[in-house]
């Protein structure tokens, strides 16, 4: 069974547990350890056909010490991300490599533009061993980044999960 499968699993137990009319407005976490990779995610709801949700996180175990490894895996990592995710919806682009704190970040391009914002996925991949999944709001009016949640079908869920943890593999 995919882990995104048995994080979507996870999440309506936890949802079911949590029927209370307090916790609607409350975001849920679920987090599963599969082989070397931790997974996290934190959502609003889940039901038969979609996701609110606020982050995915997957991480692996075994840092990478040597420095040029690092750097290199970041940049296999990110061209992976823009030819392998693809069906959100915007493509991801790369957007900063910073070699000094091993770290690159991806957002999807171009921003999808309503009134006066601009809505976007981001991708940060750390050290080669982390990658997080958000998505954010940009308010012209107000110059500011704000995170959003994002609206996922269960299929495309269960494909980003999976796809995230191949890109760390």
């Amino acid at each position: 069974m995919s882990a995104g499968k048995i994080l979507l699993e996870k999440m309506q137990q936890e949802k079911s547990r949590l029927v209370e009319a307090t916790q609607k407005d409350k975001f849920k976490f679920v987090q599963h350890q599969e082989d070397d990779l931790n997974f996290q995610v934190k959502f609003k709801d889940v039901d038969r056909y979609g996701i609110v949700l606020d982050y995915i996180a997957v991480s692996r175990g075994e840092p990478i010490l040597d420095v040029d490894e690092i750097n290199r895996r970041l940049s296999q990592q990110a061209e992976k991300v823009q030819k392998q995710i693809t069906y959100l919806l915007e493509d991801f682009r790369l957007i900063e490599l910073d070699r000094m704190n091993k770290r690159a970040q991806l957002r999807s391009y171009p921003p999808y533009e309503k009134e006066n914002s601009k809505f976007f996925y981001e991708i940060v991949l750390d050290e080669g061993t982390r990658i997080h999944f958000q998505r954010y709001q940009y308010s012209r009016e107000h110059k500011r980044y704000e995170k959003i949640t994002s609206q996922l079908t269960l299929e495309i869920f269960e494909r980003l999960v999976d796809d995230l943890a191949s890109i760390l593999k």
